[in-house]
This record gives structure tokens, C-alpha cells and sequence, in this order.
């Protein structure tokens, strides 16, 4: 099964546009966070729902494609069990909604399993969720699924726009003091952050 290769710049547009179709106006307003939840439910009609997937919090998240059956950690039991799943279901790991501190991290979560429906929907179409579970069959290189999610999610809670407005805004404070108050705005995390200032050029590495 071959995984369709993207560019970094077609992945920035595919957020603007999602943006855009969400909200025309979000680009051109104050610098903010992205409403994500509002895209992810009233834009792409998918299900948030919070679910310990695994007893040491290994996974963070996991989309549902199909209709079908996927293992969670029923902590009441202290046992691995199966659930029903709907397609358009996004998992989320239950640990990550307990920790304020983790807020960010919960945020990219939600954007990276997003953009694994964005982008690799018809990938796995036809795949049942035990065989994407379990890379079972003809599943894909997960490397660059991962990557091309990783960056679509970035995208979508940094537009590059907003970001470099914002950055040029704070003038000449201190790169380490833009990437705290940067990452606050945008609600990530301040390694988030710095990888996409980084990315964009806009710093040299501070934290990482």
C-alpha cells in the first residue's frame, strides 16, 4: 500500500484551507488559538471521546476508520478489554485530560489524529481497526504517516501567518520569552513551539 508523499508547503496549505473553510475570517483576526474541537465536530463530523487506551499511557491517540472493535484498559477490571467503535472516532488517551500541564499535549493529540483522517482516510479505508490496530496485513510505513500527521497538526494550531505576526509583534524580547508566551497564545506546549518557530526560521533552537 503506498502512502501518498506530500510536501511541507502542501501541508500548510491543506491547514489553511481548512481553516479557512471553518472560519473565513481566522487568519486575519487576532492571533489565537485554533477552535479545534469546533473543527473536528461541526466541520469533519467526528467523535471526541476519552478512553484509557493502554495501562502506562503508552499511546496518546487513536482514529477509528471503520466500524468495528479496539482494546482499551478497563482500569476498574485492572484487564485489556475490546470495545465497539464508530468510524469518525477519535480516542483519547483519559491520563492526558487529568493533567492541566498537559493541556498542549492534549491539543496535538486531538490535531494529529485529525490529520491522520484528513489525509490517510482513503489509506485505510478498507482496512478493519484490529489490522490498523495491530499493523496487521498490508498496512503502510508508519513513518511517514506519523511525519506527514505531525506536520499537518502543527500547521493547523500554528498557521504560519498568525505565528509570524505574533513573533514579529513581541519585537525584540528574548526568543526563550516569545516561545513561552507564543506557545500560551497558541495553546502547545513550548517544545511545540520552538520546533515550528525553528522550522520556520524565525530561531535558533533554545529549549530543545
Amino acid at each position: 500500500m503506498r502512502v501518498k508523499y506530500y510536501e511541507r508547503q502542501t501541508l500548510d496549505n491543506i491547514a489553511r484551507n481548512i481553516l479557512d473553510q471553518y472560519n473565513p475570517l481566522f487568519l486575519y483576526m487576532q492571533p489565537q488559538s485554533t477552535p479545534l474541537e469546533g473543527i473536528v465536530q461541526d466541520m469533519f463530523d467526528l467523535y471526541i471521546e476519552y478512553k484509557r487506551l493502554t495501562e502506562y499511557g503508552d499511546e496518546l491517540g487513536r482514529i477509528i476508520f471503520n466500524d468495528g472493535y479496539t482494546p482499551h484498559f478497563n482500569t476498574e477490571k485492572d484487564e485489556y478489554e475490546y470495545i465497539k467503535v464508530s468510524s469518525g472516532t477519535i480516542l483519547i488517551e483519559a491520563l492526558l485530560l487529568e493533567n492541566h500541564k498537559l493541556h498542549g499535549r492534549l491539543r496535538f493529540t486531538i490535531a494529529h489524529e485529525l490529520s491522520h483522517w484528513v489525509l490517510h482516510r482513503e489509506l485505510f479505508a478498507s482496512m478493519s481497526v484490529t489490522q490498523i490496530a495491530y499493523g496487521i496485513g498490508n498496512c503502510p510505513n508508519t513513518n511517514s504517516i506519523e511525519w506527514q500527521a505531525n506536520y499537518l497538526a502543527k500547521s493547523l494550531l500554528m498557521p504560519k501567518s498568525q505565528i509570524k505576526y505574533a513573533f514579529y509583534m513581541m519585537g525584540d524580547e528574548p526568543n526563550a520569552k516569545k516561545i513561552v508566551c507564543l506557545a500560551n497564545m497558541f495553546e502547545v506546549s513550548k517544545q511545540s513551539m520552538e520546533i515550528r518557530l525553528n522550522e520556520m526560521g524565525l530561531i535558533k533552537s533554545v529549549f530543545v
